[in-house]
């Protein structure tokens, strides 16, 4: 039997192709303490490789930007386009990691020690998603073990316009509580206020 190929760490994709009608501009570029949204939720990666997907304003210089396929496909489309690059990249002498982190790039407050979490929680699942104070699952605040992505990636074919609830169905899912409220997501005006003032008033719950 020939040896199992290595496998590197974690790497960290946010996604920022949204269409921001809500908002009416492009969210992650939007300035939330300072900086803008997507360079924030950058952060959460810590020392783990980053990959951008989607439009690259507000993205730090040095992070990878790849765009999809075919623009305006939605999340899973996005996470088919960062599977496949990663992919590529494996080709050449860059083993594939073995899990992948996927960020909205609305999250202006997650921080590394989620990310390590979630991670944390791929030990008994194949997919470990954020769920907060209220129940409601953030499928994009989550971390999968990579095979169990291409296996789902592959059984759903054409991902444009697939939710990330229809990737996820039928995976071996660990929840992951969020008492911090660090997954909080802006996807309004009125949220933007909030997050705002959360990062002015209160940075010391960030």
């Amino acid at each position: 039997m020939p040896p199992r190929p290595p496998e590197a760490p974690p790497v960290v994709v946010v996604l920022t192709g949204g269409a921001s009608r809500r908002m009416g501009s492009h969210k992650p570029a939007l300035d939330v303490g300072g900086r803008p949204l997507v360079a924030r939720v950058l952060d959460a990666a810590g020392d783990r490789p980053a990959l951008v997907v989607g439009p690259g304003q507000g993205v730090p210089e040095g992070v990878r930007v790849v765009w999809e396929r075919v623009p305006g496909g939605g999340p899973v489309s996005a996470v088919s386009t960062a599977v496949a690059a990663l992919v590529t990249d494996a080709a050449g002498d860059t083993p594939l990691p073995y899990a992948v982190v996927l960020l909205a790039a609305d999250l202006p407050f997650v921080t590394p020690a989620h990310v390590d979490r979630l991670l944390d929680a791929l030990g008994s699942a194949d997919l470990a998603v954020t769920v907060d104070r209220e129940g409601r699952t953030n499928w994009l605040c989550s971390a999968w073990r990579l095979p169990a992505l291409q296996g789902r990636l592959e059984e759903l074919g054409d991902p444009y316009g697939r939710s990330v609830r229809d990737l996820a169905h039928g995976i071996r899912t660990q929840s992951v509580d969020d008492p911090g409220e660090v997954a909080l997501d802006v996807d309004t005006p009125a949220d933007l206020a909030r997050a705002r003032d959360r990062a002015e008033h209160r940075p010391g719950v960030d």
